[in-house]
């Protein structure tokens, strides 16, 4: 691949909003992380072309923002998180906490519009997390930067 095409791959991973998981309550919205503060999170991804395996450029892009659809699928369903934190980066390497969820309070919210007597369906136990699942990604594709 040809340079030009790594430095613009390399300008979309700093530009990339990311999307966080922890146990814990660490951040609001609103508050400004440092760089080296990511560690404090259980899970963190941006787009990431180190994470992509094709050779040409265009699939590069479509895998890494497959990578981070998956990634996040994989930690609301199954990763035994509380938060989940959407993290969109600043000029000067910082980042600003913009979306925050608590899973649990989301999931109670959610069943009291949709079931409000409790009578769901079973079959549809993982609507809560689907709909904080489009919710972020929506968040998500509506702060990266065009490419």
């Amino acid at each position: 691949m040809k340079s030009r095409y790594k430095k613009h791959l390399k300008r979309i991973e700093n530009r990339s909003p990311i999307i966080a998981f922890s146990i814990d309550n660490l951040y609001n919205k609103s508050d400004i992380i440092n760089t080296e503060s990511l560690h404090t999170f259980n899970k963190y991804m941006g787009l990431n072309s180190t994470e992509a395996f094709s050779t040409k450029y265009k699939s590069i892009k479509e895998e890494m923002h497959t990578n981070l659809i998956m990634f996040t699928d994989n930690y609301l369903m199954c990763g035994n998180h509380e938060y989940i934190y959407l993290l969109l980066p600043l000029l000067d390497g910082t980042y600003k906490v913009i979306e925050k969820e608590n899973k649990t309070e989301w999931a109670n919210a959610y069943w009291k519009k949709e079931d409000p007597n409790n009578e769901r369906d079973w079959c549809f136990i993982d609507e809560d997390i689907d709909d904080l699942f489009c919710y972020i990604i929506e968040k998500f594709e509506k702060h990266i930067k065009t490419y």
